[in-house]
């Protein structure tokens, strides 16, 4: 029999006994009050009470340790867990809407309002965030999914009708794709960005700005960035006492307003896109950063072999697996600048129950395939897509 001074809160952590462990405790504690010959068999008056009493105690000391392990980032599920996060700053991501920018057609000096509507052929609509005035036969304004969600994410050129016609307005489209849709944040989600953003309290270091980026802009997918202290030109191009911010995802007005937030006064910005921000005395300062150039990436999975464990749906699991480790136009995966290892993916694959032996390559182009490697440079991001990966 455990002892029961084994139980609960230890030197080790909390440890919980067993169903099993406490009826035994139990059985030994009634032997000791009513003698060897107590009846305690499963239909027994003292077998019964004794094996309520201990489910009873079985649901305290989950109870108990739940509470424990709700103290811990790595235990803490739910509430918990978001109650832990808001210690330095962070809050749960909840569903967010695609966002991108729309450019409209038309007659000069027409305005194109905030709330006006296009959407997909299949019924998915956005909404302009900023109004703008058509100059030179066209305008382009910011603009989100009507509803949060994955759904929203689109491929460029796909938003061509106009929901709500007004005159001088003849043709919309998105000359880039919109992504960042996503569904509510998951614990594990929430885990990973609390620990990216430990410096996110009072910090003005590269770190800090990545975590304000993730944590105010909406519809980021991926950040990184690069420091140079030196009174040089570094081999990325970077100014003396300059950063760079690289950012996938999310609107520039908000990515630019998020680093000014963060960054040290007097350090200047570096990248491909500049915004300007006026700050609360009414100065206007260009923020700069970079938007890294997608590339896509195609996977092949042949010869799939499987036993009887396989699930109906085994080869959906295969393909979410891939792009989520990869990455596609929603939160996670491969971060920018990080390349493709081949190597990496078959543990994709055999995340699924039942999968026994299996050929995988990978391309860049969509027609050679190959176990190379595919390089990912410092400003450029891997995606795919379920419509990428092939299983066969």
């Amino acid at each position: 029999m455990a002892k029961m001074a084994d139980w609960g809160l230890t030197d080790a952590g909390f440890r919980r006994p067993t169903y099993a462990e406490l009826l035994d405790a139990l059985e030994h504690k009634a032997r000791e009050l009513f003698g060897s010959t107590a009846n305690m068999t499963v239909r027994s008056p003292l077998g019964i009470f004794l094996r309520i009493y201990a489910w009873m105690l079985n649901l305290l000391f989950s109870t108990l340790e739940d509470v424990y392990n709700s103290r811990f980032i790595d235990t803490a599920v739910g509430h918990s867990l978001y109650n832990l996060g808001r210690v330095i700053g962070l809050r749960l991501l909840g569903a967010q809407k695609a966002v991108g920018y729309l450019t409209f057609s038309g007659e000069d000096n027409v305005e194109v309002p905030e709330g006006y509507l296009a959407e997909t052929i299949a019924g998915i609509q956005y909404i302009v965030l900023a109004s703008g005035v058509i100059r030179d036969g066209s305008v382009t304004v910011p603009a989100s999914a009507v509803i949060a969600g994955p759904d929203g994410n689109t491929a460029e050129n796909t938003i061509t009708n106009i929901t709500n016609p007004k005159t001088g307005i003849t043709k919309v489209t998105n000359e880039k794709p919109f992504d960042g849709g996503r569904n509510t944040e998951t614990d594990a989600e929430f885990r990973a960005r609390y620990y990216l953003s430990v410096d996110f309290a009072g910090g003005v270091n590269i770190d800090a700005i990545v975590a304000e980026i993730y944590e105010s802009v909406e519809a980021v997918i991926a950040v990184t960035g690069e420091e140079n202290d030196t009174d040089v030109t570094n081999a990325s191009g970077l100014p003396p006492h300059s950063f760079e911010m690289v950012v996938y995802g999310g609107l520039d007005e908000e990515i630019a307003k998020a680093i000014f937030r963060r960054k040290a006064a007097g350090v200047q910005t570096y990248g491909n896109t500049t915004v300007a921000v006026v700050s609360t005395s009414g100065q206007t300062f260009d923020i700069h950063f970079s938007r890294p150039t997608p590339v896509k990436i195609w996977v092949k999975v042949t010869n799939l072999v499987t036993d009887r464990h396989f699930p109906l749906d085994g080869i959906e699991q295969i393909k979410r697996n891939l792009v989520s480790y990869i990455g596609g136009n929603a939160r996670g995966g491969l971060n920018i600048g990080q390349s493709v290892i081949q190597v990496a993916l078959p543990t994709e694959v055999l995340k699924v129950p039942g999968v026994v032996d299996f050929d995988l390559q990978i391309s860049s182009n969509g027609e050679t395939f190959s176990d190379d490697n595919i390089v990912i440079a410092a400003r450029q991001k891997a995606v795919t897509e379920e419509g990428s990966v092939t299983v066969s």
